[in-house]
C-alpha cells in the first residue's frame, strides 16, 4: 500500500516544469515564425500561376469553340446553351463571359466576376472583349509583392472569328 509521501513523489515525476514548459512555447513560437512566411510566399505564388492557367484555358477554349465554327458547324454547345455560329463577334464575346463566370473562379477571392469587359481586370480576373472580328483576352496575374501583372506581358491576345 502506497503511503501519501510516496504518491506526492510519483506525482511531481510527471509533471512538466516551467522551463521544460518555456522551452517548448519558445519552439513553436520560432517555427511559426519562420513557416507563415514560407506559406504566404507559396500561397501568392499558386495565385499567380492559377492565373495564368485560367488565361490559357480561356484562350484554348475561346480559339477551339470558334474553330468549330470556322471549320462549318452552324451551332456550337456553350454550357447548356446551343450558339449559332453566325451570331456577331460582340455576342459571342458575352456569351463567353457568361459561361466562364459561372465555371472559373477568382484565385484571389473577392465578390467581383471573374471574366469581365474591363481592360484592367482586378488581379485574378481576366478581361473578355471584342473587337471588330477578333475577341480580345488580358489576365491580371497578379506578383508575389501583390501589384499587378497582366498575361499576356505585351498587351492583348486576340482570336480571330472567321
Amino acid at each position: 500500500m502506497k503511503t501519501i509521501k510516496t504518491m506526492i513523489k510519483d506525482t511531481k515525476k510527471k509533471a512538466f516544469t516551467l522551463i521544460e514548459l518555456l522551452i517548448v512555447v519558445a519552439i513553436i513560437g520560432i517555427l511559426a515564425g519562420v513557416g507563415v512566411p514560407m506559406y504566404n510566399g507559396y500561397m501568392a505564388t499558386a495565385k499567380i500561376q492559377s492565373s495564368a492557367t485560367n488565361h490559357a484555358n480561356v484562350k484554348s477554349f475561346v480559339s477551339a469553340t470558334l474553330t468549330k465554327c470556322s471549320a462549318g458547324s452552324t451551332y456550337v454547345m456553350l454550357g447548356s446553351y446551343n450558339r449559332q455560329c453566325s451570331q456577331s463577334t460582340s455576342a459571342w464575346a458575352s456569351y463567353f463571359r457568361t459561361y466562364f463566370n459561372a465555371l472559373n473562379k477568382n484565385p484571389y477571392g473577392g465578390t467581383g466576376a471573374p471574366t469581365t469587359t474591363s481592360s484592367s481586370p482586378v488581379k485574378g480576373g481576366t478581361m473578355l472583349s471584342y473587337s471588330g472580328n477578333r475577341i480580345v483576352l488580358r489576365t491580371n496575374i497578379g506578383t508575389e509583392s501583390g501589384g499587378n501583372a497582366y498575361s499576356p506581358a505585351s498587351g492583348y491576345d486576340y482570336i480571330t472569328k472567321e
